[in-house]
């Protein structure tokens, strides 16, 4: 546990984050350029938590992430929001995350539900695609 907690916490400083990245999984393997995180895994940095089947860290040279990789049952909590999926690709670099398989989106009184969901983060905003399905928004008015 303190091996992988210790690799994940490099991995987010060399990038610059502030706050520490804690991780648990059933298993860790590590090589040159990936963090392989299997079974029940749960990675927490601040307020966020993500989980998943499967996580992937990619790292360059210096050993900084470039991609994040969740597979099977992924779970994304950041403050209000909740993102659901079966696969989610997260490029560091662009600040782009791309959801993929009953990919879900639920903010306060909002839902977002389609096969494939891109968020623009530096831009603010996203594109939905419904491949198998349409495209489907909910927004439950509140009573006053």
């Amino acid at each position: 546990m303190k091996l992988k907690v210790f690799i994940v916490l490099l991995s987010f400083i060399a990038l610059g984050f502030s706050q520490s990245i804690t991780g648990e999984a059933n298993i860790l393997e590590f090589s040159d350029n990936k963090l392989i995180y299997r079974g029940n895994v749960k990675l927490i940095r601040g307020s966020s938590v993500l989980k998943a089947d499967e996580v992937i860290i990619i790292l360059d040279k210096e050993s900084k992430p470039l991609k994040i990789i969740a597979k099977g049952k992924v779970k994304v909590i950041e403050d209000s929001r909740k993102s659901y999926a079966d696969y989610v690709e997260y490029d560091i670099k662009k600040d782009v995350i791309y959801m993929r398989g009953n990919a879900k989106i639920v903010e306060g009184n909002r839902i977002l539900e389609a096969d494939e969901i891109f968020l623009y983060r530096k831009e603010n905003r996203l594109t939905a695609k419904g491949i198998s399905k349409r495209v489907r928004t909910v927004y439950v008015e509140e009573e006053k």
